[in-house]
């Protein structure tokens, strides 16, 4: 038999060359816009005149101002023919232009002491990207006066050319802010922008996901209309009825999680209504479900999937039936780098440490109003009134409420605090009896899934949604 004997590295003929492995025109300028809505990169220039507005009033935020925001705002101006952005937030200082224009972060430091969106330096490039053929940016800032243009050749994608041309003067007195202008629409961008319903769309976005730096005192200004802030509200009143409360920290991210009642119980009639219109999610402007922040701002709003532990473990999948429960997932860092969110901020990083551990808190307080509407099927009238009158908690006004009182448990990270729930009584007039059976664990699970329950949900909690609705479909119960 012959034997094949592979040559050593050394006996075979070697070539050298170099190629260039820089990054691609085209990759950045057409491929990687594809990857942001239109409407996210709108709010990724909100974000950076936010982070602006961060570095401008850092010492406010740190002695826990009210207002920290008063007085700054971004201005968004927008048409079939033209695209705007600018605000009054400080500008780009001299010693950060070269990072700012850059496409990418060199420099992880830059901004990890403070608690700022932006954490890649991709953000208002690929906006500006997305939006125009041609853009110019202008920064005023106390140190510098600096004007480029992403022009047409630049933006080539068979331009090889990466350097970008500075018209820097000296800086001014006053208006120290940033302007981006679009020279030129993308053709499918200018239809966008054509529509009425993108500008109350954008709005609507606006309210929620920036609601908390808006009470903060930040405006945001969208064709001449101030936003107004739409925050997430718990119902209050700590004899009562009030919410569930978590605090932890993990990894360095401060993660604080609140899960409560933000309107009476939904009754049946209200449920079997939203599931014909296929809403069930809005009353009185706020939604159910679950919303998760990073530094003040909205990542995933209302949530009502699996992302925020809805129809996880233990707990049931969303169903109208919790129209009522509300909650919010809120993770703070100076270093946003360490926030589980993606380079889009609209992902969710579900793997990360610190989601973890909000999402298993979320889970519980979840869990814990699931079950309480589920005892109050066909007696909600009952605690009506009591959460009615319960006033409207602001996330600052339960936390200040709630903090002082909460009690240390362990979790896997250490130290956590948590405050339960306090629920409203369910008034039950009549004589209660029990009733008990069996069945096969495969049809109690099938049955789970068809009333919109988790699959693992316990058999006594499926056997009473059962017997319910068909008490109530005889005419037994109301």
């Amino acid at each position: 038999m012959t034997k094949f004997i592979r040559p050593t590295l050394e006996d075979e003929p070697m070539t050298i060359r170099t190629i260039e492995a820089g990054p691609s025109k085209r990759f950045f300028v057409e491929m990687l816009p594809r990857d942001i809505s239109l409407e996210h990169a709108v709010l990724d220039l909100v974000d950076n005149s936010l982070d602006g507005a961060i570095r401008q009033r850092i010492n406010e935020i740190r002695l826990g101002s009210a207002e920290p925001y008063k007085d700054l705002y971004c201005e968004l101006k927008f048409s079939a023919d033209e695209f705007e952005i600018s605000d009054n937030c400080g500008g780009i200082p001299a010693d950060r232009i070269d990072a700012a224009l850059k496409l990418g972060r060199d420099d992880p430091s830059i901004d990890s002491d403070k608690p700022t969106i932006g954490m890649y330096g991709i953000g208002m490039k690929r906006s500006i990207f997305k939006i125009s053929a041609d853009s110019t940016v202008v920064s005023k800032s106390s140190t510098a006066t600096t004007r480029v243009n992403y022009d047409k050749e630049w933006m080539n994608p068979d331009n090889p050319k990466w350097t970008l041309d500075l018209d820097e003067t000296m800086p001014v007195a006053n208006g120290h802010g940033v302007m981006i202008t679009a020279n030129e629409l993308w053709p499918n961008i200018s239809r966008t922008f054509a529509s009425k319903s993108f500008f109350d769309d954008l709005v609507r976005t606006i309210s929620r996901y920036y609601a908390y730096v808006i009470e903060k005192g930040f405006s945001i200004i969208v064709n001449g209309k101030k936003v107004p802030a739409l925050p997430v509200e718990f119902r209050f009143d700590d004899q009562k009825v009030s919410p569930f409360y978590y605090e932890a920290t993990s990894g360095g991210v401060a993660v604080r999680v609140i899960v409560g009642l933000f309107r009476k119980l939904t009754k049946e009639d209200e449920r079997e209504d939203a599931i014909a219109s296929n809403d069930g999610l809005e009353t009185g402007g706020l939604r159910a479900g679950i919303t998760v922040v990073c530094n003040d701002r909205v990542i995933t709003y209302a949530d009502t999937s699996s992302v925020t532990g809805w129809g996880m473990g233990n707990v049931p999948r969303y169903h109208p039936q919790f129209r009522s429960i509300a909650g919010i997932i809120i993770f703070e860092s100076d270093d946003a780098r360490t926030l589980p969110v993606s380079t889009t901020k609209g992902a969710l990083d579900l793997d990360d440490g610190a989601y973890v551990v909000g999402l298993n808190a979320a889970m519980e307080g979840i869990k814990t109003f699931t079950d309480y509407t589920n005892r109050a099927k066909g007696r909600e009238e009952t605690t009506d009134a009591i959460i009615d009158s319960a006033s409207k908690y602001s996330i600052a006004q339960v936390t200040d409420s709630l903090r002082s009182s909460a009690r240390v448990v362990r979790n896997s990270n250490g130290a956590a605090k948590k405050v339960v729930a306090t629920l409203p009584v369910i008034e039950r007039k009549n004589p209660i009896g029990r009733i008990a059976f069996t069945r096969d664990k495969s049809e109690i699970e099938r049955v789970a899934e068809l009333l919109g329950l988790s699959a693992s949900e316990k058999p006594g909690v499926v056997g009473e949604q059962v017997w319910t609705d068909l008490a109530r479909k005889l005419g037994v119960i109301e």
